[in-house]
């Protein structure tokens, strides 16, 4: 890169004639051109060469700020390493993840020590039930208490024409229980309206440390 100025104009005689220099190099040395300890061209009778550099001990060049291996302060590598030793484990096929993934993320069993008593819980579930399909309480109270095949269940017989109709409020009057496994109970509740009565079977399930209704049937 060099400067340049025009010629002198008339009535500029006074001044001493332009002259045209090349300008002065302004960027840094390379890595590869600088000595060990940073000095300037001269000092050992030039820039040390990259090889000499190396042989004497000089760290790795690099490219400046665009670098993308460098050590960290702490003086680790900035790009992470794998340690010695490291096992990779092949990939599971799809349904075997899928059953790892029901295991490790979906709901847990419960044993029947973590869990209320089913007789008093399944009473009140089973009335609340009924009042869901009596319209007298909305649907969305079960969701925490049901699986979504049984809410989908419930929430499709209350949109039935028939469910709702003028009457007796229904009651549960009696529930007998079972429990043929730990965390597991089987409900058979009779409710009465009017005249009027009908069963309703449930089976509940302990998962994530609550009761929950996987199964009914409606009378």
């Amino acid at each position: 890169m060099t400067a340049t100025v025009s010629s002198p104009r008339a009535g500029d005689a006074a001044r001493p004639p332009v002259r045209r220099l090349p300008a002065p190099a302004c960027e840094p040395p390379y890595d590869d051109e600088v000595g060990a300890a940073g000095a300037p061209p001269g000092a050992d009778g030039g820039w040390r060469s990259s090889s000499r550099a190396a042989a004497d001990g000089a760290a790795e060049a690099v490219q400046g700020t665009l670098a993308l291996a460098f050590v960290l302060p702490t003086g680790l590598p900035s790009a992470p390493q794998a340690p010695a030793g490291l096992h990779l484990v092949p990939p599971l096929r799809p349904d075997a993840q899928a059953d790892l993934d029901a295991v490790e993320f979906g709901p847990q069993p419960t044993p029947r020590r973590g869990l209320p008593d089913p007789r008093g819980w399944s009473g009140r579930f089973a009335q609340a039930v009924v009042e869901v399909l009596a319209g007298d309480r909305p649907v969305a109270q079960l969701v925490r208490w049901t699986s979504s095949e049984v809410y989908d269940e419930v929430a499709c017989r209350v949109l039935d024409p028939g469910t709702g109709a003028a009457g007796p409020r229904a009651v549960v009057r009696s529930v007998h229980v079972s429990e043929p496994a730990d965390g597991i109970a089987e409900v058979a509740a009779m409710v009465r309206r009017g005249t009027r009565t009908t069963a309703v079977a449930l089976r509940l399930e302990g998962l994530d440390g609550r009761w929950q209704c996987t199964a009914i049937e409606l009378g």
